[in-house]
This record gives structure tokens, sequence and C-alpha cells, in this order.
């Protein structure tokens, strides 16, 4: 739990348009004294940097060109882990219908491989993984959203106490207890899954890859753009990957 919060306080601060903020309202607060010149200075420079050059589509370039979507997949499978994050719980709960985001391809390539394997376990990873919780979990909404679109939610086993990523493997492990040499399939975003894959096979749970969805354009760019709300947006969510990763190593929720 203490991961949890430090996780979320830290990421607050750190993100780049939050970093770069923080550097400027320092600067003007200070900007007398030389370290307050430095500080907008350098918080400026860096807001131009990263918002005018194709840093953050190239990082996430990269974290989705990781996985490639399997060309041919296995006969039979044992089951598929979908994590979660496709829902806003909160304005699900406030509107009284489900609202997905843009990681809802995750629910869709849940469906189509639930046609493909009928016979598959089907496990949909995923809590509340705010501070400040809704009071509905994930799970509830999704079950809602999959019989409102006509597919048999009493399929799915829905694992609803995960926060993280690393809770959505210890907890869909205790669920199912996967035995050696059973495969699975893991459904999530493209640009989650170097840090989802890393999880659970360190941990001893080999899993099958499998991406949902992609936010960048599938190339690497070279040159300055005027789209600095995008780029800084894919500079968020890979630099987010980038640092949990990172956070997880360290903290042995990834082993070496």
């Amino acid at each position: 739990m203490a991961f949890f919060y430090f996780s979320k306080i830290f990421w607050a601060l750190v993100q780049p348009l939050t970093f770069c903020a923080i550097g400027i309202f320092l600067g003007l607060l200070a900007w007398r004294k030389t370290w307050g010149r430095v500080s907008l200075r350098l918080a400026a420079g860096l807001f131009l940097l990263l918002g005018f050059l194709p840093i953050g589509p190239n990082l996430l370039f990269y974290l989705e060109n990781t996985y490639q979507l399997p060309r041919l997949l296995p006969h039979d499978i044992d089951g598929m882990i979908v994590l979660g994050g496709v829902v806003e719980s909160a304005q699900s709960a406030k509107f009284g219908q489900p609202q997905v985001n843009e990681r809802a391809e995750r629910i869709f390539e849940m469906i189509k491989l639930g046609h493909l394997y009928p016979n598959a376990k089907i496990i949909f990873s995923g809590g509340d993984g705010q501070i400040k919780q809704s009071g509905i979990g994930e799970g509830k909404i999704v079950r809602a959203l999959l019989k409102d679109i006509g597919f048999n939610a009493d399929r799915v086993i829905f694992e609803n106490q995960s926060k993280n990523t690393y809770e959505n493997y210890l907890f869909s492990q205790k669920l199912v207890n996967p035995r050696e040499g059973e495969r699975w399939i893991l459904v999530t975003s493209a640009f989650h899954l170097p840090r989802a894959v890393a999880i659970f096979e360190s941990h001893g749970w080999s899993v099958i890859p499998y991406p949902a969805g992609y936010l960048s354009d599938g190339g690497y760019h070279f040159w300055p753009n005027f789209d600095v709300l995008d780029n800084f947006y894919q500079l968020h969510v890979a630099t987010k990957e980038i640092v949990g990763i990172i956070g997880y190593s360290l903290s042995g929720k990834i082993k070496s």
C-alpha cells in the first residue's frame, strides 16, 4: 500500500508537464535571485524542447514496438489475462453508463479472443487505481458493458482488488494458480506490454504478449513539429511506463 501511494505522489510531481510548470513557477517566484532565473530558463527551455521535438512520440513508439501482434496464435490456450484501466470508474458511476477511455481496445481484443478460444479461461484484472476511490470497481462496470454488447460476462473471472500492474499479476495468479507449461495470453495496450510482461515472466508466469491498441503512429520522427499537446501527451504516457519499469525493478517487483 505504501508503494502505491508513494508511486502516485512521485509521478504527480515528476511528470514532464508538471515538472516544467513547477520550474517556471519557482523561477517567477524567485526571479530576483540567481537560482530563480536559472530555474525559469531551464524549465522554459525544457518545455520548448519537449513540446516541439518528437521525443515523446519516439519513446512511445519504442515501447509499442517491443512486442508485435502475433502472426500465428496457438491452436488452443489455457486462458487469457486482460489488464484493466479501460473505463473511468468515477464518471461511469456519476453518469450511470460505462465510460471507456483510449485503452478500450483491450476489451475489444478480449471479446475477439474469447470467440476464438471458447473454452479458455478469461481473467479481467482491474480494481481502482486512483488515490481517491470511486466506490465502484472496474470489474462491475466492465461486466455491465459486456452484457450490453451481448458477450457472455459469466465466462469472465473478474479480479477487482488490483491497483497497479504488479497487483494485476499477484491477484490473478492467486485466482487461477497457473501451472508450468500452460499457455496464457496477456492482453494490454502495446505501450504497457514491456512492463506487464516483465512482471509476469520474472515471477515465473510465462505469457504470450498480445498488444491491444496503439497510441503512436507506428514510426520514428526526426523533425520538430507544432503539435505540442500531443507531443506532451505521448511523452507523458511513455515516461510513466519507463519510470514504472525503473521503480518496479528497484523495488523487486520486476526481478532481474
